[in-house]
């Protein structure tokens, strides 16, 4: 590998930072019916999406592609915001999400490893709708 890759950057900071303050607190209720946490109501919100796959300066990026080549395309600067938490499908693994507005779309890529050491890899693309206005 020729260098760290900001994935591996961002793993590193967190570490070393012990996780403290990085990880945001839950603060949004938990319906009891479905267990899951209600999004929040507004004319305005973009409407986010899941996808497989989404297409960046020509290249095309997919779940399951490494954080290095997809590095390759993507530069540091590009990156708008980087959240780090906990990975629960991978305990003592986390998820890094970084947060894109490139050629006038805004998606967000989160990583992680199943296996430490190994690469990580893109397990999530979110995309976003332009907002209404």
């Amino acid at each position: 590998m020729k260098g760290l890759n900001l994935a591996a950057l961002t793993l590193g900071i967190a570490l070393a930072a012990g996780l403290d303050g990085l990880i945001p607190a839950a603060t949004a209720p938990i319906t009891a019916a479905t267990g899951a946490t209600p999004a929040p109501v507004s004319g305005a919100a973009a409407v986010r999406r899941q996808a497989t796959s989404i297409c960046v300066r020509a290249t095309t990026i997919r779940i399951g592609d490494t954080a290095d080549d997809i590095f390759k395309t993507l530069e540091p600067a590009d990156s708008r915001k980087t959240d780090v938490g906990l990975d629960p499908a991978h305990p003592g693994s986390l998820l890094v999400t970084h947060h894109y507005k490139i050629e006038g779309q805004a998606f967000s890529l989160t990583f992680a490893r199943d296996h430490d050491p190994g690469p990580y890899r893109l397990v999530r693309i979110t995309t976003s709708s332009p907002q209404a206005r």
